[in-house]
C-alpha cells in the first residue's frame, strides 16, 4: 500500500495517542478521576484519528462503526475537556452527578446506530455516504451544532483557567511558578482542532472543496504537532499526566470569618516587620502559607489582612516590595549588577514576570529607569 505523508503522519500519531491513552487509563498516582477523564480524552481522539486513516486510505469499510463513534464524539469531546479542567483545579472534584452532560453523546449513538440499521438502504452504502461527505443538509446542520456545543464547554474550560489564575494571587507571590500552561495549552489546541474540525465539515459542501486536502493536511500536521508537544510537556513535568499539578479550592472569600479589628491591626504590623526588616519577599517561592506559618495565623486570616488594610493580592502585596527593591539597587550608580542579576536578587524568578511587573508599577522597563535614573 502506498501511504502518503499525511497517512504516515496519521498512522503515528493515532500509535501515540493510544499510547499516551492507555497509560493515563492505568495511571495509579494522582487523582484518579483527572487521570480518567484525560485517558479518556485522548483515547477518543486516537478513536477519531485511525477513522480519518481508515477513509483516507479507502479501507473504511473494515471497521464500519468507527463512523458511528466518530460522529458521535463530536458531542463527548466538550464536556471532557471541561471536566478535565475543573478535575485539574478543585481537589475534590467528582464525576458524580454529571452524566447528564454526557446524555448528548448517547443519544447521538444510539440514533446514528437506529437511523443506519434501520432504513432500507443497506447499512455500508449508509456509512460510505458518510465517508464520502455526502450527507444531506440537515445532517450537517447537526454537525455544526455539535461543534457549537463543543465550542460552549471550551468556552467554559477557558473561564474557570482565567478565574483560577485571578484566585492565585491570592496565595502565590509567583505566578511563574503556578504551573497552568498545561490547562492552557490543551485548551487552546483542542480549540485550533476545534475550528480545523468544523471547517473540514463544512468546506466539502462549499466551492472551496478542492482545497479539502490541503486543508486535511494542516489538520494533521497540527495534531501532530499538539500529540508531540503533549508528550514533550508531559516528560519534562511528569506531575502533568498524573491529574494532580495545579489543585487548589476556589472557596467564597473570608466567609464566617472572625478576624477582629484589634487582631487585625497587630497582625498589620507584624506582617509590615517581617516584609521591610526580616525582607521576606527575597523568597522567590514565597507563598501566603509559608508567611501566615511565620506569622502563627491562618492564611485565611492573613489573605483578609493584606486584603482589607493594603487594598491588594498577595501576589501584588510581596511584588511590590520586591519592584521598591529593585528601583533602589537600579537608582545605585555604584551598583555594577545586571538588570538579570537585579531581577533574581529582589526575589523574581521569571524574566518576562519581573519586566510586566516593573513597568506596570514604573510605566518604564528596568533598563530604561536605570538609564533615566543615572541621568538624573
Amino acid at each position: 500500500m502506498d501511504l502518503k505523508l499525511n497517512a504516515i503522519l496519521l498512522l503515528l500519531v493515532a500509535f501515540q495517542l493510544f499510547f499516551i491513552a492507555i497509560f493515563s487509563l492505568s495511571n495509579k498516582k494522582g487523582k484518579r478521576t483527572s487521570n480518567l477523564l484525560l485517558g479518556t480524552f485522548f483515547l477518543i481522539l486516537a478513536i477519531n484519528t485511525t477513522d480519518i486513516l481508515l477513509q483516507i486510505q479507502d479501507i473504511w469499510f473494515f471497521f464500519p462503526l468507527i463512523l458511528l463513534l466518530d460522529d458521535s464524539f463530536l458531542l463527548l469531546f466538550g464536556p471532557l475537556i471541561y471536566f478535565y479542567t475543573r478535575s485539574c483545579l478543585d481537589e475534590h472534584f467528582t464525576l458524580l452527578k454529571k452524566w447528564a452532560h454526557f446524555i448528548p453523546f448517547v443519544a447521538c449513538l444510539l440514533g446514528l446506530f437506529i437511523l443506519y440499521t434501520t432504513v432500507a438502504v443497506p447499512f455500508n452504502d449508509s456509512l460510505e455516504t458518510i465517508s464520502k461527505a455526502n450527507l444531506p443538509k440537515g445532517a450537517i446542520v447537526f454537525v455544526v451544532v455539535a461543534y457549537l456545543h463543543g465550542g460552549i464547554y471550551l468556552w467554559l474550560s477557558k473561564r474557570i483557567v482565567a478565574l483560577h489564575s485571578e484566585t492565585m494571587k491570592d496565595y502565590h507571590s509567583n505566578l511563574a511558578r503556578i504551573n497552568l500552561d498545561w490547562l492552557h495549552f490543551m485548551i487552546n489546541s483542542f480549540i485550533g482542532l476545534w475550528v480545523l474540525g468544523v471547517l473540514l465539515t463544512i468546506v466539502p459542501y462549499t466551492s472551496y472543496r478542492p482545497y479539502i486536502n490541503s486543508l486535511l493536511l494542516g489538520f494533521i500536521v497540527f495534531l501532530f504537532y499538539f500529540i508531540n508537544r503533549a508528550i514533550f510537556k508531559a516528560l519534562k513535568h511528569s506531575e502533568l499526566l498524573s491529574g494532580d499539578p495545579f489543585s487548589t479550592q476556589n472557596k467564597k472569600k473570608y466567609s464566617g470569618s472572625t478576624l477582629s479589628v484589634d487582631k487585625q491591626n497587630r497582625f498589620r504590623e507584624a506582617l509590615l516587620f517581617q516584609m521591610e526588616t526580616e525582607k521576606r519577599y527575597l523568597n522567590p517561592d514565597l507563598t501566603l502559607n509559608d508567611l501566615a506559618s511565620i506569622l502563627d495565623l491562618p492564611p485565611k486570616e492573613l489573605s483578609q489582612i493584606i486584603n482589607q488594610s493594603f487594598k491588594k493580592h498577595f501576589f501584588d502585596f510581596v511584588n511590590s516590595y520586591r519592584i521598591d527593591e529593585a528601583k533602589k539597587l537600579l537608582r545605585d550608580t555604584q551598583n555594577s549588577m545586571t538588570i538579570q542579576e537585579v531581577m533574581y536578587s529582589v526575589g523574581f524568578s521569571s524574566k518576562s514576570s519581573f519586566n510586566t511587573i516593573f513597568k506596570k508599577k514604573t510605566n518604564q522597563t528596568p533598563s530604561e529607569f536605570r538609564l533615566s535614573s543615572a541621568i538624573k
